[in-house]
């Protein structure tokens, strides 16, 4: 008689916990839609540079106009490291570089100066060029990865139409690898 009653008493609670969920006419529902895709994981490829940090420094009445090549610019070395697979794209020309970064206001092709103090360079940018001193335009240009490795240079330069003042300059460049 005890487990009758035991069981009833279980019965009953969950019947009132059943009419506890009802749902209200006012509650809205949602819906959540959910999109994506699957990739196979065929390369795992790396960018690898000589120095993560390049100092830059230059007279304000010596820079050169964006796009000539400053005589005192910077080298940093591009390398790419990874898997066979990757490994074999760069040995087959199928993997480039891609800078990325904010673009100076004036003409859009160099790195701008992001310091803003008060103390910071106005009318000055960081030009980014190649071995053979060809400026390379932000967030457009790509230049081909090799298994020697890449040489990136960098430069202060003066922003057209503008008159450089002197200050701090700041910038940050993001070297993205581009499957060709």
């Amino acid at each position: 008689m005890k487990k009758t009653i035991l069981g009833l008493a279980v019965s009953a609670m969950f019947m009132v916990g059943a009419v506890q969920a009802e749902t209200n006419a006012n509650d809205v529902s949602a819906t959540l839609s959910v999109t994506g895709t699957v990739t196979a994981n065929d390369s795992v490829c790396s960018v690898v540079l000589s120095d993560s940090t390049v100092a830059l420094n230059g007279d304000v009445s010596s820079l050169v106009e964006a796009g000539q090549k400053p005589a005192n610019a910077k080298s940093v070395i591009i390398r790419t490291q990874g898997d066979n697979n990757c490994t074999t794209l760069l040995s087959q020309g199928k993997l480039a570089y891609k800078f990325l970064g904010t673009a100076d206001g004036v003409d859009g092709t160099t790195l701008a100066n992001s310091a803003s103090a008060e103390s910071a360079a106005q009318g000055v940018g960081i030009g980014l060029y190649n071995m053979e001193g060809t400026s390379l335009k932000i967030n457009e240009d790509t230049a081909t990865a090799t298994s020697t490795g890449y040489t990136l240079q960098l430069g202060l330069v003066k922003l057209s139409g503008s008159e450089p003042t002197a200050g701090d300059v700041q910038g940050s460049l993001t070297i993205q690898i581009e499957r060709l």
